[in-house]
């Protein structure tokens, strides 16, 4: 399998560095081993520890018996073979410094490290490194090879065909091309304290990404699922100064945030057959952008009822002025010019956040919260044409639409402890929402809840929630939608009338006089959308967890774990643009299962833990229309995942450590299964397989723990 990212290390290479890395950290063990009976006073001669070190370090290899992209999303073990490994933390600490260190996988593409330390009361400083893989798809194939930084050229001597069964080329011309990205990030900050009220504090973080996701390439009524290439990074900076008082306290900041894609759009070449000169397509990908805010924020405590008073407020700019495209890459037509050849979009956001706390009582708390988010969209609106597909004019000249908001949320709560075991709660929220150039333009919610705390005594604690929420609308504008060429009488979710109900319980109790305990948790939501004609009309979510754990000896734990959740939605629809004539129903259903064990000092300095996890989930999708009822293929997904770890303690500084995994990953998915690059007449796909993973990771290595002990060092 070939990795996607630029972070792969050969197959062969790694075999190369795990039997090294074994060889030497075998040999440094079997020295500790061998030097004296009594191998928890062992230090090595050629590691001389300062006072007040202490560390733990891990080093060993992993095998990994089969590739797999879905699992190794995010952990690095996609491709079969060794993986060398290295991880661990340590600190050091004296009087007068201190630092603290961590080193996680490295070996595999889901590495990190990071450094922390500084001298109490003075300064500090921090600084990491992360890598995370991010794998979706290895069994993708494509024509498409890349030509340039971002330009996708079709094999040499391709025949063009108006379907893919015209593709007379298309088996010889496919190629593996694996879809998943690689994201990095930088971090490092520092703190100053020229004055013991006063602390200066910057930071710095880089993020970048590159890799292939998956891009639609349209022709009018053909399409190409495209290998489009990735490589963008995000600048962020942060400057600020915090002032101290006796009560409270001050502080300003200075927030940058800067965005830069190396790449400015993405060009393909049609393997369909097309109108003259549309051959070749284009599109945009996400332009640079700059973000930069100032902030002041404080807290003030007052002697009356306990209060305490806490603000906040930011002013900051957004800006665009990246090059804009051309509106076709099609020479044969004639189109007018572009208004601008950038953007020049700016974006002014303000928000101001006050919040009281009180205890006007010795049993009453209250707290009230208010906070206004205001963003208005400056982009200068001008007159464009559109190209559709480059194949022809639309005719039409149509204005950008720069949408802006307003939005205040006041926030009241309060809390009563009625006596020492119960305490009730409650709380108020409203939201007020102005927006322009949108179907509703004045939207309000309001919240409601109440909730109580019961602990009768050390054993159990009871917590319930429940409450309404309601978004009411000033009225939907048709007209808008219309304009748009969309129903009249459809209500976008996010912008329709909404009445929500909800409810928590959470239970946790302990077995009296037994090593027993037992926790359960529940939420469910219900969502009715009575006014909408079209769209969705209601929702519905069921969430149920509960966790048994018991332990025969204070060396032997178990426990078991379950969890299960429904979601529930329905929503009309019409096909002949007028009242609903046909109804959706999804239903998703996820339920997980869980044990496991832990034995420790099995046997001679031997622990051991074992957990199995078994997930399960699936969809249905039901639709009724005038013709009847009828229902898609269920959508399935299964995981098996055992875990087995053994470690032998041979000394207090010496551990040798074995690991077993098991993970099985099978998904049934109708939108995949059977879909080759072919399939469909009018799109081309990547061939994409729905994941069907069974693998083995087995783990063998060391923890060595270096250092003084604690009592040697005279440092607390």
């Amino acid at each position: 399998m070939r990795r996607s990212g630029r972070s792969a290390i050969p197959a062969s290479r790694r075999v190369r560095i795990g039997r090294w890395l074994a060889a030497a950290l075998g040999s440094c063990a079997a020295t500790a081993l061998a030097q004296a009976p009594d191998t928890s006073s062992w230090v090595c001669q050629y590691c001389p520890f300062p006072d007040g070190y202490r560390a733990e370090y891990t080093a060993g290899a992993d095998y990994v018996s089969d590739d797999s992209a879905y699992l190794g999303d995010a952990t690095g073990y996609d491709d079969s073979g060794v993986y060398p490994k290295l991880s661990g933390d340590g600190s050091y600490l004296s009087q007068r410094y201190q630092a603290r260190w961590r080193v996680e996988d490295l070996g595999l593409d889901s590495r990190a490290l990071s450094l922390a330390g500084g001298r109490q009361g003075l300064y500090d400083f921090r600084l990491s490194y992360r890598e995370l893989p991010r794998r979706e798809f290895d069994t993708t194939r494509t024509i498409f090879s890349r030509s340039g930084d971002a330009s996708l050229a079709l094999p040499a001597g391709w025949q063009r065909a108006s379907l893919t069964s015209g593709f007379t080329g298309l088996d010889a011309a496919l190629a593996g091309r694996n879809i998943g990205s690689d994201r990095k990030t930088l971090e490092m900050g520092a703190a100053y304290l020229p004055l013991q009220a006063l602390k200066l504090s910057a930071s710095y973080t880089r993020i970048e990404k590159s890799g292939v996701d998956i891009a639609a390439g349209s022709y009018f009524t053909q399409s190409s699922l495209l290998p489009r290439p990735l490589d963008y990074s995000t600048d962020n900076v942060m400057l600020s100064a915090r002032i101290a008082m006796d009560r409270g306290y001050l502080a300003a900041a200075w927030q940058g945030s800067f965005f830069q894609n190396t790449l400015l759009g993405t060009s393909w070449e049609s393997p369909f057959l097309t109108a003259a000169g549309a051959e070749t397509g284009r599109t945009a990908q996400a332009p640079d952008n700059r973000f930069q805010q100032l902030s002041l924020s404080g807290g003030y405590r007052l002697d009356g009822w306990d209060t305490y008073m806490s603000f906040s407020a930011a002013a900051g700019r957004a800006t665009q002025d990246d090059v804009l495209l051309p509106y076709t890459t099609n020479g044969t037509l004639t189109t007018a010019a572009l208004p601008r050849a950038r953007l020049d979009g700016e974006v002014n956001k303000r928000n101001l956040a006050l919040a009281v706390s009180a205890s006007p009582l010795e049993k009453l708390g209250v707290n009230v919260r208010f906070r206004q988010d205001r963003s208005d969209n400056d982009t200068p609106v001008d007159t464009w044409t559109r190209v559709i597909t480059d194949t022809f004019n639309s005719g039409d000249a149509e204005q950008n639409v720069p949408y802006s908001f307003r939005r205040n949320r006041l926030g009241v709560d309060a809390s009563y402890r009625l006596s020492r075991e119960l305490r009730l709660a409650g709380g108020y929220d409203r939201t007020e929402l102005d927006r322009d150039r949108q179907e509703v333009a004045e939207q309000t919610e309001d919240s409601g809840w109440g909730a109580l705390y019961w602990r009768p005594n050390e054993r159990i604690d009871v917590r319930a929630k429940g409450g309404t929420r309601k978004r009411e609308i000033d009225r939907y504008d048709e007209t808008v939608a219309e304009a748009l060429d969309q129903n009249p009488l459809l209500r976008k979710y996010n912008l329709a009338y909404r009445y929500r109900r909800f409810a928590e319980l959470s239970v946790a109790a302990a077995a009296s006089g037994k090593p027993a305990s037992i926790s359960i948790t529940s939420m469910y939501a219900d969502d009715d959308y009575t006014k909408s004609p079209l769209g969705l009309t209601s929702g519905k979510d069921l969430r149920v967890s509960g966790d048994l754990s018991y332990a025969f000896s204070d060396k032997r734990h178990a426990h078991v774990q379950i969890g299960y959740e429904n979601i529930d939605s329905t929503q009309v629809g019409s096909e002949q643009f007028a009242v609903a004539d046909w109804r959706a129903s999804n239903a998703d259903d996820f339920l997980t299962a869980g044990a496991g064990i832990r034995l420790l000092e099995l046997s001679e300095n031997i622990d051991l833990t074992a957990d199995y996890i078994r997930s399960f989930g699936t969809t249905e999708i039901d639709v009724v229309t005038a013709g009847g009822a009828s229902s898609f293929p269920d959508l399935e997904s299964t995981l098996d995942s055992f875990r087995l770890g053994v470690s032998w303690q041979r000394s207090e500084r010496l551990t040798l450590n074995l690991s077993a995994r098991y993970e099985r990953f099978a998904v049934e998915d109708w939108a995949l299964q059977g879909v080759a690059p072919d399939t469909v007449p009018v799109v081309l796909t990547l061939g994409a397989e729905p994941y069907d993973y069974n693998r083995f990771i087995i783990g063998l290595g060391f923890s060595y723990r270096p250092g003084v002990p604690a009592a040697q060092t005279g440092d607390q």
